[in-house]
């Protein structure tokens, strides 16, 4: 695992992006809350005025044990330049309501299978319009219903986009139903799916007590299994 590549990509699309006053707080909730490996994630309330990050290039996120980046767009032509450049990873794309309008139809049919699941078939709801009326929105969302979520509140979205990312490593168990299956990969990502689902659970005061009981089930399952020494011919 510590030398798998990142297969994953936040994108965000905003004209206000590189302003590094616009929505601070929540870019660095955002690197912080989504990663299972930072034990003390930076709330999205606060009076923290460090200096975050240069928002005009690329800004890293820890996941897998690895950085990958949360790339930053302004406009929708480098927008799509990043899709069309990261087709091999796991998008999760953030976009405002003005750009979005645009933007989504476009990326939808040049990248429809980013946004689907290639076991079930089934679409990965994992584009989240972020503005200030959502009413405004609603018309022309409403026709790729089926891949986007809408939000007005930074906190519903970072929250959803942490359990939703949890999912994304639940899935992980397959890696236990194929012919070679690779427990040590497996193992870690369902550790850092229960830690995202436990954050999520916090902030939502929520109880994720049978998502979380599915996993220590597999975890303990895929412990006792490393565990035991490999067959060897006699």
């Amino acid at each position: 695992m510590d030398t798998e590549n990142p297969n994953h990509l936040i994108i965000w699309l905003d004209k206000h992006i590189e302003d590094p006053e616009w929505c601070q707080q929540m870019k660095k909730a955002f690197s912080t809350q989504t990663d299972p490996k930072n034990p003390i994630p930076v709330k999205l309330s606060g009076n923290d005025n460090d200096s975050l990050f240069n928002i005009a290039s690329h800004m890293p996120v820890h996941f897998e044990g690895v950085r990958f980046l949360l790339a930053a767009h302004k406009n929708i032509e480098s927008c799509l330049q990043c899709f069309e450049q990261n087709q091999d990873k796991r998008i999760f794309f953030i976009t405002s309501g003005s750009l979005g309008r645009e933007a989504v139809p476009i990326i939808l049919e040049r990248f429809l299978h980013m946004f689907t699941d290639l076991v079930t078939g089934k679409p990965y709801i994992s584009i989240y319009v972020f503005c200030h009326h959502i009413q405004y929105h609603l018309e022309w969302a409403l026709d790729y219903r089926d891949y986007i979520q809408i939000f007005n509140f930074d906190a519903d979205l970072l929250v959803r986009m942490m359990h939703d990312i949890g999912d994304y490593y639940n899935e992980s168990r397959r890696l236990l139903d194929t012919t070679l299956p690779n427990k040590p990969a497996a193992y870690n990502r369902l550790i850092w799916a229960r830690t995202l689902y436990e954050r999520y659970g916090e902030l939502e005061r929520k109880s994720m007590h049978t998502e979380l009981g599915e996993i220590n089930k597999l975890l303990e399952q895929v412990e006792e299994e490393l565990r035991l020494p490999p067959d060897v011919d006699s």
